[in-house]
């Protein structure tokens, strides 16, 4: 027998892959409790509407499926290079990634500029990410992998930046290939440093 997924847990998972694959702005409450099964009653019960039920996915869904897409946490044995080879090598084999890009990029895009909470929620992870990114390519510096005139941080905002960017391509122009083309361009960057 299957477990039956409580109520407030498949409105968030439903709410993730609506705003991923529409947009905020396309999504609505109506199709998301279509899509559940539910009445709109039970919605109101977890969430006072729409803005708070997307709030409440992007820390409960999308920053854990951030943490998945983005792992730059230093990998015990293995080089800097190694552990962005492999989450760059992961990222490509992500087909709903490559097919609709990163999905904190594409809300922040669509909801930065018109909407103050999300703005300061989903820029504190872009932060927090940068910082992620920083410190592991301080760890190449300080295990000597890296030289010194390495700028962690301009670097870390590079990678995102560049990765957000070709992540963001239509899909006819978005592939797999082309997302492993880039990372390995940015590895022969990186390796420019290399003591």
């Amino acid at each position: 027998m299957t477990k039956k997924q409580p109520t407030r847990e498949k409105l968030l998972d439903i709410t993730f892959d609506e705003v991923y694959i529409h947009g905020y702005t396309a999504t609505s409450v109506d199709t998301i409790l279509k899509r559940a099964g539910i009445p709109k009653g039970s919605m109101y019960h977890h969430f006072k509407g729409k803005k708070e039920l997307v709030l409440a996915m992007v820390e409960e869904r999308l920053f854990p499926k951030m943490e998945l897409f983005f792992d730059f946490e230093p990998k015990e044995g293995k080089s800097v290079t190694d552990a962005l080879r492999d989450t760059f090598a992961a990222m490509a084999k992500n087909r709903p990634l490559i097919i609709y890009g990163c999905p904190l990029y594409r809300l922040m895009v669509e909801l930065s500029a018109v909407d103050e909470t999300f703005d300061v929620l989903l820029s504190a992870k872009v932060r927090q990410m940068e910082e992620n990114l920083a410190s592991l390519l301080q760890k190449g510096i300080e295990s000597g992998e890296f030289n010194k005139t390495l700028d962690v941080k301009a670097f870390a905002s590079y990678i995102l930046e560049s990765t957000w960017g070709v992540l963001s391509l239509s899909p006819s122009l978005s592939s797999s290939k082309h997302f492993i083309k880039h990372s390995k361009f940015i590895l022969d960057t990186l390796a420019t440093y290399k003591n």
